[in-house]
């Protein structure tokens, strides 16, 4: 071969080899799956412009033997939440929405809203909101609304429309006054997004399609996954208590996943998703809110979304996001999670789905501590 051919090949193809020893990712989790402790798992790190390593073990559907892949189809659950920010900023870019204007401002009727001051077996005492609740107390689950949404029923999620959280919450006392606990609230989510949908005058899920998964080209990202995507999707894994072996399950959802007559967006967990898919969202926010010339929200709100919004609350959480030492992220019900560190210029996304697996925590929080504690 030509000695300047070979010189070229090397240049070429040595980065990739530097980068797949960067992190032993592969070597920390295959364990897992070889002992039958979890169907599979995808594994990505990426920079700002790359997917620099990523690693697709077991099986994303055991009994038909097909392989997880970058783009195996993923509950992503409350990762919806960072979405949810992102909208937000959206429409505090353009100016119409301040994260700390009362929401009544945007939603009048809001104005009904109470909060719990006393309560026994013979009483509730209802009290007027003081401080008035804002967007970013929404965000931050500190609104002292309750964890479940109207969006939640015994059989499954997604069984109203949006605009009817705002309702509810006029029905629903909070628990404690804005901004004096941390509770983490779907409630809450959803009812931002719908607030998000009466100032944008548009369905928070277009929203979401036009401003951001079009933009980012993320064409598996969706809460509603049609047939040819259902064909592709991720099942979640139990263990079988009698056999001692990995079995699927329901995922607690709506069934089926494409119908929009009974199902609809749900702003603090509905949405699916591709590794492929939502590493784009990420290096996005690593980025500053551009990807690939496309700038979805300003820098200024990326910083936003990253700052602790808690106060003196000891849980670390942003606008939407978990945050901690410039280290921000989420993670998902069924075993996802994603971590951006700015510090090593460095996207983490990992992807399972399972339900209480007895390995699953520990291998989840294996690769997450690496991903937190990664430092120049």
């Amino acid at each position: 071969m030509n000695k300047n051919l070979l010189v070229l090949l090397f240049f070429v193809t040595f980065p990739f080899v530097i980068f797949a020893e960067e992190y032993p990712v592969k070597e920390m989790l295959e364990p897992y799956i070889k002992n039958n402790e979890i169907a599979g798992i995808v594994a990505m790190v990426a920079d700002r412009d790359n997917v620099l390593q990523m690693e697709q073990l077991g099986f994303r559907n055991i009994e038909k033997q097909e392989p997880m892949t970058g783009d195996t189809i993923f509950w992503i659950a409350s990762q919806t939440n960072p979405f949810t920010a992102v909208a937000t900023m959206i429409l505090v870019d353009r100016g119409k929405l301040s994260l700390t204007e009362p929401v009544t401002t945007y939603v009048p009727e809001l104005a009904e809203m109470r909060v719990i001051a006393e309560k026994d077996d013979q009483h509730t005492l209802l009290v007027p909101l003081d401080p008035p609740l804002t967007i970013a107390h929404l965000l931050s689950h500190t609104s002292g609304l309750r964890s479940d949404s109207p969006n939640h029923r015994r059989h499954g999620l997604e069984t109203l429309p949006l605009r009817h959280t705002i309702t509810a919450a006029m029905l629903t006392p909070l628990d404690n006054q804005p901004g004096k606990n941390y509770q983490y609230s779907n409630f809450g989510m959803d009812l931002a997004a719908a607030i998000i949908e009466r100032i944008a005058h548009e369905p928070f899920e277009r929203l979401l399609q036009n401003n951001v998964f079009n933009p980012l080209d993320m064409k598996d990202t969706t809460f509603w996954v049609s047939e040819e995507q259902q064909k592709r999707l991720a099942l979640v894994y139990q263990l079988d208590k009698e056999t001692n072996k990995l079995t699927s399950r329901n995922l607690g959802l709506r069934y089926p996943f494409h119908d929009r007559t009974q199902r609809f967006a749900e702003a603090g967990g509905g949405l699916f998703s591709t590794p492929n898919d939502l590493v784009k969202f990420y290096q996005m926010l690593l980025r500053g809110g551009e990807f690939n010339g496309k700038r979805i929200i300003k820098e200024e709100s990326v910083r936003e979304i990253a700052t602790k919004h808690t106060g003196s609350l000891p849980q670390d959480y942003g606008l939407g996001m978990k945050t901690k030492n410039g280290v921000f992220g989420h993670a998902g019900a069924a075993g996802t999670e994603s971590v951006v560190n700015p510090h090593v210029d460095r996207v983490f996304l990992y992807f399972m789905q399972e339900f209480q697996l007895p390995k699953a925590e520990e291998a989840k929080n294996k690769f997450v501590r690496m991903a937190n504690d990664a430092r120049k």
